[in-house]
Order: C-alpha cells, then structure tokens, then sequence
C-alpha cells in the first residue's frame, strides 16, 4: 500500500531493502528540480517503509530563516479532510452515527434544499465528495486577484458558524447526491459542524482528543508560505483549513493510516463510489486507486 499526503508526505510500503541509500539520492535531486520550478524555499520530505521512518529536508522555513526541520509546521491543506473521515469512521463504529443518516439529523433548524429528487444529503456524501453542494462558502471569486490571499484570509476570519449555516438555508445539491463526484470545501466544513454535534465538544477539542495527544503531535515553528508570485502569503485560520503540522506530526499519522488492522482506518479506506473501472473508488474523504503492478495508492 502506498499513500501519498500531496506536497507533505509519501508513505511507500514494500520490500524491506537498503531504504536510505537507494532512495536519499533520488529524493535530493527531485526536492532540487521542485524547489527550482516552484521557486520554492523550503521544503519537508517524510517517508515511513517497513516501520521505519525517515525525514530529508530543504532550504529554510522562510527567506533568510532558519532550515526547515521535520519539527517546521506547513500548512496541510486537503490532508486535514482526511482527519474529518477518520473522526467519522470512529463515531460510525461507535453506534454514534450512520454513514447514511441525513446530514439534517444533525442539525439545528430546518434545512428543506438539503436534497435532491427527495434524496437528502447523508454523512456519507459529505465525506465521500458526492454531495452536489457548492465548491466555497462562501463564494470568494470576487476577491481575485488577491496575492498571498490576505483579502480571502480577512473574508474567511469575519465569516463564522452563523454565517455558515443562514448560507446554508439558501443552497441545494445541484444534483442527486452520491451520482457522481465533485470536490466541496462546503461539504468538509459541514462534516466538521455534524462532528462537533456528534461528540459534543468543538472540532478542535475532537481532533486534538482522538489524533493530537494519542499520536503525540507537537507544535513546532511553522513555515512562511508565498505565492506563486513569491508574495508573502497569509495564514488562514484552522477553523476555515488552515491546519497546520510537521512533517513529523505526518509520519506518525500516515503510519496510523498504513494500519489497516485499526478498524475506523480500514472504514476509512473502504469505497463507496466508484469508477466504472472500478480501480479508483473513494473513501471517507481518501482517494484510492488499484496499482497495475498489485496493491493500492491512497491519496
């Protein structure tokens, strides 16, 4: 099994064989060609093989900061949505929920456009990207251009749970939920809301509980992101996927995901839509295609 955390970390298994001296060579001159394309300036590379685990890293947190160590925090990006499946599949194997109940079970008020064709949004469509539902909530094409994002990242700060939810009242699938796939950062900020009324504390006091302190991730100097024009570019805040962690944090957790004898990973993983192929099919947020050599790519 393969999993791979774009621009963070690529978890390889296979045969156990001289892992360092075989790939560092290969890593450094890949990490050499990206960080010139990108213009990049720093840049963590993690890999966990056979139980082991291995980190090579580049450049510099920030222009004339100090290097980036496995210990430098990033932004994660989509990576935080898999967390989100994760927290689902516990509850789901808890008996707290069900993959298909309506999305509206959990929430306060009523929410009629919340379906399509009498087919209402399900958990499950919120964490398998087949709700249907609007990409961004909310709709923040107007503020382009935006270098380093600063207007969204002001836009997202001002916009909380409230507004969330009265946009929420106004939208509905625009089409039948679970026919096809569509990405919905709407849909994953959702999923978070039912999580906090699922387990009854904020989502932060969810993840921190069920990943955080378990795995035991530690807060370390996070990076400085730019643009691709190189301008400084603003940190968005957890609450609107701005999550941040080390590449060390990420080895520990894509070890858990290599696990598959844990049963809300293996639920975590298991498809329930699929190509017509049927050798890539998604999970609880987890994208997963059938290698032609044998085994599987998680992504």
């Amino acid at each position: 099994m393969r999993i791979l955390l774009p621009l963070a970390v690529s978890v390889l298994a296979g045969p156990a064989h001289a892992q360092d001296t075989t790939l560092a060579p290969r890593i450094t001159e890949a990490a050499r060609i990206y960080l010139e394309q990108e213009k990049g300036t720093g840049l963590a590379i993690g890999i966990v093989r056979d139980g082991r685990t291995s980190f090579h890293n580049f450049g510099s947190s920030a222009r004339g900061a100090l290097p980036v160590t496995e210990q430098t925090e990033f932004e994660i990006g989509s990576i935080a949505k898999t967390m989100s499946g994760l927290l689902l599949a516990r509850a789901v194997l808890a008996g707290k929920a069900d993959l298909n109940d309506d999305v509206r079970k959990y929430l306060d008020g009523r929410y009629p456009k919340l379906e399509f064709q009498g087919e209402p949004v399900r958990l499950l469509h919120l964490a398998n990207m087949t709700s249907a539902l609007p990409d961004n909530l909310p709709d923040l094409s107007a503020l382009e251009p935006d270098p380093g994002r600063f207007k969204r990242a002001a836009a997202l700060a001002a916009y909380g749970k409230a507004h969330f939810m009265a946009d929420l009242s106004t939208i509905a699938p625009r089409e039948k939920p679970g026919a096809s796939v569509g990405h919905s950062n709407a849909a994953a900020q959702l999923l978070t809301y039912v999580l906090e009324r699922i387990y009854g504390m904020p989502y932060e006091s969810i993840l921190q509980r069920e990943t955080g302190k378990p795995l035991g991730f530690t807060a370390g100097p996070g990076a400085t992101g730019y643009d691709g024009k190189q301008h400084k570019a603003a940190m968005l805040s957890r609450q609107h996927f701005g999550d941040r962690y080390s590449m060390a944090d990420m080895m520990k957790y894509a070890a858990l995901q290599l696990d598959e004898r844990d049963p809300a990973v293996a639920l975590s993983h298991k498809g329930s839509w699929f190509t017509l192929d049927r050798k890539t099919y998604i999970g609880l947020t987890w994208i997963v295609s059938e290698l032609p050599g044998g085994g599987r790519q998680i992504r």
